[in-house]
């Protein structure tokens, strides 16, 4: 009889033990050959307060998650289908809080091969809505305000907030929004992720959705301008500070705009000197320059949108 609850208890304080035990990779290698182990690892169950489903192997499931290449095709397949139809199991995090961390969902996207259903793609998106900045939080944001008002909570009520045993003055109007707002920070549907990487660049990054879908989506998950923006920089910034582009040396030898308007592949391919990594940090690339034709930044907008507009529809022909 497999003891799953052992197996991967002996996984899971290897690589997140304080302090760690064991050699992670060693004992994945010996978990993952055993095919066994793995489709009892991601068959679901009711957690120990019945308050909702997780799966029998935590640590095994995500290893699964981050090795999809190399794993089970039964085993990976049960989980996805899991993950895509249960949203206990989508939102589990072992690596991170349980507002922010890497969740199954998330993990499951780094996989481009996966062929997603439309009611899978439909599933992924409605969990990136739940974050906190897109259109849809925007809209329970303000019908919650509208809420407020109707009540004759308004911000001429004062009332106080205790702050690091600070007294301080404040509408009430203003407090309500506050603990509004985070318990919405605080909740496990800002799971998947957290920052400019979240779900939602996952989604855009990823080829089920196609380039008509993603022009809509952009523009829901990020109602306010200059949060776009700022992501958009951190992306491109993302690209330069990769590892692979030091070779030892404390800067890169090029600058963000170099690297994205002016080096080829060619040019990428003779200084990383390999196939893989080349392809990544182009795939990389290709992506921000399409995330500025579908949304551009405030300052492309600014300087000529008739201009802008000519030459993402040109470049849109080629």
């Amino acid at each position: 009889m497999l003891n799953i609850e052992k197996i991967d208890k002996e996984l899971s304080i290897a690589k997140y033990g304080l302090p760690r035990i064991g050699d992670a990779n060693v004992i994945w290698t010996q978990i993952k050959s055993n095919s066994e182990v793995l489709r009892q690892a991601v068959k679901i169950r009711r957690n120990k307060s019945n308050s909702g489903y997780i799966v029998n192997g935590l640590a095994i499931s995500e290893a699964i998650l981050i090795d999809y290449r190399d794993v089970d095709h039964v085993a990976y397949n049960e989980l996805i289908k899991s993950i895509y139809t249960n949203k206990d199991i989508a939102r589990l995090v072992i690596d991170g809080a349980h507002n922010g961390g890497y969740s199954f969902l998330l993990m499951s996207l780094w996989n481009h091969n996966i062929k997603l259903t439309e009611e899978q793609k439909a599933f992924a998106v409605d969990e990136a809505m739940n974050k906190i900045g897109t259109t849809r939080y925007k809209k329970q944001r303000d019908e919650y305000s509208k809420k407020l008002d109707e009540q004759g909570i308004t911000d001429d009520i004062t009332t106080t907030i205790d702050i690091d045993r600070c007294i301080n003055p404040i509408g009430a109007k203003a407090i309500n929004e506050y603990f509004n707002y985070a318990f919405t920070m605080l909740s496990d549907t800002q799971v998947h992720g957290w920052g400019p990487f979240d779900i939602r660049y996952q989604i855009l990054r990823n080829p089920n959705w196609t380039l008509e879908e993603k022009q809509k989506l952009i523009m829901d998950f990020w109602y306010d301008d200059e949060t776009y923006d700022e992501y958009l920089e951190q992306w491109e910034w993302g690209i330069v500070n990769d590892n692979e582009n030091f070779k030892g040396n404390p800067l890169p030898p090029f600058d963000k705009y170099e690297l994205l308007n002016e080096w080829t592949y060619k040019m990428l391919f003779e200084f990383y000197g390999n196939k893989e990594t080349t392809d990544r940090i182009w795939s990389e690339i290709e992506f921000c320059k399409q995330m500025h034709k579908l949304r551009p930044q405030q300052w492309e907008i600014k300087i000529s949108p008739q201009k802008v507009l000519t030459q993402h529809i040109e470049q849109s022909k080629c």
